[in-house]
């Protein structure tokens, strides 16, 4: 029987990211977002496992994240962020929390 592991809720956006490898800065759109990945789209291809960084801002908040990427497609794929801190983790939630937009009342 395969593990069925939950996701945490990803949210859509479309926001202009920067894909970094070892030796290309890949221009990409962020098309889904939560607190422990994202969803970017890409025009070249890159392989599952990939590591490298991905940079976006929003509003005030500029990020710059350590990924690996966990699948691929013809044009999206996905990536887990990798936490260096609590404090990426916490800019994280920050910005899942504004693209979110306000909770109950």
């Amino acid at each position: 029987m395969q593990k069925f592991e939950y996701r945490t809720p990803r949210y859509l956006v479309d926001l202009p990211v920067v894909f970094r490898l070892q030796d290309a800065s890949l221009p990409g759109r962020c098309r889904e977002i939560g607190k422990e990945g994202m969803s970017i789209e890409l025009q070249h291809p890159v392989a599952a496992e990939t590591c490298g960084t991905v940079s976006l801002i929003y509003k005030d908040l500029s990020l710059e994240l350590r990924v690996c990427v966990t699948h691929t497609g013809p044009e999206t794929k996905g990536l887990k962020f990798l936490f260096d801190s609590d404090k990426d983790r916490s800019a994280v939630e920050r910005l899942v929390a504004l693209l979110a937009g306000p909770g109950p009342s």
